[in-house]
């Protein structure tokens, strides 16, 4: 195995997540550039099979040809892609990946390699997406990132995705993955963000709580 203090961690899991145009898997990307360099450090791409998009590296020198795509109902299968080779394995769009995915990463992690992984933090009703906070409570390092709100004269930094369907924003009850194509997604900030049926907070009572600890 290689081990680099600065380029190859060995059992380091560093996590890039953000909404949807926060350049996540460029940062992922970006990341493993530099092992090109060093003798003897392979990496992996991995990906979920729902996700086949390759817009977003398909010029670049880690070009999308050298992606793997796994069954995202069946994570354990990535662990038959890693060979020794691998120090480094990136695994992007990991909000896909479904029940057993934390524990192939633990079995990674314990095989000493050094695992990046991107994906959407949150879902387009603004919550937690798929293992996404089991990933980041167990990250060494966390690399969070935002975009720039879309909505109307806005441009405040953006931390949510929003979907949007025939131009008006999804309903809360809508289905939980629906790929490009189907829908329009951009990056909007919290106050931009809508998503009509959304249970809803007493304001009333917040209100309440808030007087009552001013006093």
């Amino acid at each position: 195995m290689v081990i680099n203090g600065d380029f190859i961690k060995p059992g380091n899991l560093e996590v890039f997540p953000g909404c949807m145009f926060s350049f996540k898997t460029r940062r992922l990307v970006d990341r493993v550039r530099p092992l090109q360099h060093i003798p003897g450090a392979g990496y992996l791409f991995v990906r979920p099979r729902i996700d086949t998009r390759t817009a977003d590296v398909r010029n670049d020198p880690l070009d999308y040809s050298s992606w793997e795509f796994v069954d995202q109902d069946n994570p354990e299968k990535l662990l038959g892609l890693i060979q020794p080779i691998h120090s480094y394995v990136s695994i992007d769009e990991a909000h896909f990946f479904g029940k057993g995915f934390i524990r192939v990463l633990e079995r990674l992690l314990l095989d000493g390699k050094n695992v990046g992984i991107a994906g959407l933090d949150l879902d387009f009703r603004g919550e937690p997406f798929g293992p996404m906070p089991e990933i980041l409570c167990m990250a060494n390092e966390v690399y969070k990132g935002s975009a720039v709100c879309k909505y109307t004269s806005c441009g405040a930094p953006a931390t949510r995705t929003q979907r949007l369907i025939n131009g008006k924003p999804a309903h809360y009850d809508s289905p939980l993955v629906v790929i490009e194509g189907e829908a329009h997604y951009e990056p909007r900030c919290l106050r931009h963000h809508e998503v009509p049926g959304k249970p809803k907070i007493d304001e009333d009572y917040l209100e309440v709580l808030f007087q009552q600890n001013r006093n």
